[in-house]
């Protein structure tokens, strides 16, 4: 009897240390597991932050080789002047196992918001093949909503239009923030959104592509393309297929090294038969040849992490260069082609102030 209890005492110790010697694996293996979740989350984070310190350094690189080549040329006009590729451009060394992506863009080739001539908006909207009827109504119904007066257009809307209809807004009486403003303004209600889902549709799209919100200075025609460059064509009076194809040189191969550049809108081939909507020269503030406005986007991404950069730069105070009269061609740009050799080109990180651009927005990982 002493012998058994003494065995049973002895396995209700052994049971007793293997449940503990559980316990403890347990615990051991949770608290590995969030030692483990603590280190990605502060690796993610330290990672992100070296991306981003990446990323702006990129961002610089992209204002310099701007100045550079403006220096060098006198102006910006189209992105085979070199701007089109500055990581190419500039001959940074990137660092290894990073992806890296700096896209610039001219926004000055599209139709600045701010105009309110009619027969511009009322060519634009034909082009996307809307009927004249509704056109005019689009046209009247965009300027009402973004003048200061209260005054309304023949096919228009005004506070009182909107208060009948049953809405509870009025015209902002402001430019245009954003594209989904539309949504509320008579006529694109219905013409550019899905009538049962309410998304945007083709014409939205269209103008969306057409049209820029941040600048305010004539259309690059250099820059211009699609509906945008067959509105100038008719409020010019020029051929625009004539256009593109002078615009991709002698090859008759768009970004290449033999395509030219105007440097004056006057340049343009049967520039001056066109229209002069009312009874006013229109071309001052309509017609251009500078790149004045600039989108920059910088992506840098390791493995499945990724950080965005989003910028409109636009020049400081707000000024245009007067462009002179001759016709630019590209080179052919090389790596460092204009800084020497294999000499990159000078970056400042956070001191864009060195540089005649200034920055209208910013967004971080997330494209506006």
């Amino acid at each position: 009897m002493h012998s058994q209890i003494k065995q049973n005492s002895r396995g209700s110790i052994l049971i007793g240390v293997l449940v503990i010697l559980f316990i403890m694996s347990v615990v051991i293996l949770r608290f590995i597991e969030e030692a483990t979740k603590e280190i990605q989350y502060q690796s993610q984070f330290q990672g992100q932050e070296d991306m981003r310190s990446q990323a702006y350094c990129l961002f610089d690189t992209a204002l310099a080789v701007l100045h550079e080549i403006k220096e060098i040329d006198g102006q910006l006009y189209r992105p085979v002047q070199g701007w089109g590729d500055p990581i190419g451009y500039s001959g940074i060394p990137l660092p290894d196992g990073v992806d890296v992506q700096v896209k610039i863009t001219d926004e000055s080739g599209r139709l600045p918001i701010n105009h309110n001539n009619v027969q511009i908006w009322n060519l634009l909207f034909e082009e996307m093949g809307i009927d004249l009827g509704q056109a005019e109504i689009l046209t009247d119904s965009l300027i009402d909503w973004m003048d200061q007066d209260d005054l309304k257009r023949l096919n228009g809307a005004e506070k009182e239009d909107y208060d009948f209809d049953g809405k509870d807004y009025r015209p902002s009486n402001e430019i245009l923030k954003d594209f989904e403003e539309l949504r509320l303004i008579q006529g694109f209600d219905e013409v550019f959104f899905d009538e049962e889902t309410g998304e945007p549709n083709q014409y939205y799209h269209w103008f969306e592509q057409s049209v820029t919100l941040h600048c305010e200075h004539p259309v690059n025609v250099n820059a211009a393309q699609g509906l945008v460059l067959n509105v100038l064509a008719r409020m010019g009076g020029f051929d625009s297929e004539y256009l593109r194809q002078h615009l991709r040189g002698p090859d008759n191969e768009a970004g290449t090294g033999d395509d030219p550049w105007l440097t004056n809108f006057e340049q343009i081939p049967g520039f001056g038969a066109g229209p002069t909507p009312g009874g006013t020269n229109s071309s001052g503030n309509l017609f251009g040849a500078t790149s004045q406005m600039f989108r920059i986007e910088v992506k840098v991404a390791r493995g499945e992490s990724v950080f965005l950069i989003d910028t409109l730069v636009g020049p400081k105070g707000g000024g245009t260069s007067s462009a002179n009269r001759s016709t630019g061609t590209s080179r052919n740009v090389q790596k460092g082609a204009r800084t020497g050799g294999n000499k990159s080109v000078k970056s400042s990180t956070g001191s864009q102030s060195r540089y005649p651009f200034e920055i209208v927005h910013i967004s971080e990982n997330r494209i506006f």
